[in-house]
């Protein structure tokens, strides 16, 4: 039986008084992952966000079949919708995808990593912002069922007097500091050489969306 495994975070919208709707500035983005790494300091793996959709463009929505990265990570078919809806004030973008594998780390010694259905998303109005993820058939690494956010795991190198291959961090929250009420998700966030040394240089991410409101 497949174990799902979910996050969910809400944040406080600090708003003294709420603009008019025909000057709704807010904003989502969403995409499937995307990659961009560096193996053996030579060849470098670049793949730009997934079926990325934008809310500036109206209610958009956009889908990938399979992509392979080869020796490096595979993204099975997903979907991104991003709506904006002026009227009600919300913003709302979401990534889904039906596989993902993570396949460079074993050369170094490391997990392969899979997951076999995702799904992030997040939701701002005037009043808050809600991020939430969940995922199932997770392979290679452990998790709790009940996420927290920044759940972080290092990946070890074969040799333990080596620095760890990488910093893999599920259900990812970003807010700015003060709060403007936008919100950033990244359902995996893939971190290599984490202290600046490693077979492996650069970042992936898996689900990620980003949501600001409609102010």
């Amino acid at each position: 039986m497949r174990r799902r495994i979910a996050g969910v975070l809400a944040a406080a919208v600090l708003v003294v008084q709420a603009a008019p709707a025909a000057a709704a500035t807010g904003s989502g983005t969403a995409s499937v992952g995307s990659v961009d790494i560096l193996v053996g300091g030579t060849k470098r793996i670049l793949q730009p966000p997934v079926a990325q959709c934008l809310t500036s463009g109206g209610n958009v929505q956009n889908a990938n079949q399979l992509i392979r990265l080869q020796g490096v990570a595979e993204f099975g078919e997903g979907a991104t919708k991003c709506t904006a809806d002026p009227a009600n004030g919300r913003i709302t973008a979401q990534a889904s995808g039906k596989r993902f594998e993570l396949n460079v780390l074993p050369r170094y010694g490391g997990p392969r990593i899979q997951i076999s259905d995702f799904m992030a998303t997040c939701v701002t109005t005037v009043s808050g912002a809600v991020a939430r993820m969940e995922f199932s058939g997770l392979v290679g690494m452990a998790a709790p069922q009940d996420l927290t956010p920044n759940y972080t795991v290092m990946i070890p190198s074969e040799r333990p007097s080596e620095p760890p291959l990488a910093k893999i961090i599920l259900n990812e929250i970003g807010t700015p500091n003060p709060p403007d009420g936008s919100i950033t998700l990244n359902l995996m966030h893939v971190v290599f050489a984490p202290t600046g040394t490693g077979p492996i240089t650069g970042e992936l991410v898996v689900g990620g969306v980003y949501c600001t409101p409609l102010v």
